[in-house]
């Protein structure tokens, strides 16, 4: 069964070794770069995903609301934002990336936010339609000063 846990220094080569398909690379951040980012992010959540002691993939997400008042940001405040989700090429197609969403939303509501954003490369091979998928939904908003960026959000029930 596949579980989630933070990364310690023992799991750190394992999981930067992970990496998307070839024509997926240009859409997702190496892993070894999320780690080293994540120390400046405030309220980051860094966790991977593992299948007993093989690492599987790996969720980074933010609490917006950790950024000062007065500090402009690009993610909405609103909601809790995925901001990596990286599943191995290798163990794409089987589920984990639901599994992941799953984490997330548990995440978002432990933190008090009623929903998720992220942002998806807008491109051929991108992941939209997975998120679409998860009841995910383009908002139309471009994030990061890259017009291949879209974000989309999803919402707990009311």
């Amino acid at each position: 069964m596949a579980h989630f846990r933070d990364v310690g220094r023992d799991d750190l080569e394992a999981v930067c070794n992970l990496s998307v398909a070839p024509e997926q690379a240009d859409m997702v951040t190496p892993n070894v770069m999320t780690m080293a980012e994540a120390q400046f992010e405030p309220g980051a959540v860094v966790r991977a995903l593992w299948l007993e002691k093989e690492p599987v993939g790996l969720l980074a997400m933010m609490r917006p609301s950790a950024y000062p008042e007065d500090e402009d940001i690009v993610v909405r405040r609103d909601l809790a934002y995925i901001w990596r989700l990286m599943i191995g090429a290798q163990f794409q197609g089987q589920g984990y990336g639901a599994c992941a969403l799953e984490e997330a939303k548990r995440i978002a509501r432990s933190w008090g936010y009623p929903g998720v954003s992220l942002t998806v490369a807008d491109k051929p091979n991108g992941a939209i339609p997975f998120y679409e998928r998860y009841g995910f939904v383009p908002t139309g908003r471009r994030l990061w000063g890259d017009s291949n960026e879209l974000e989309m959000i999803w919402m707990f029930p009311d």
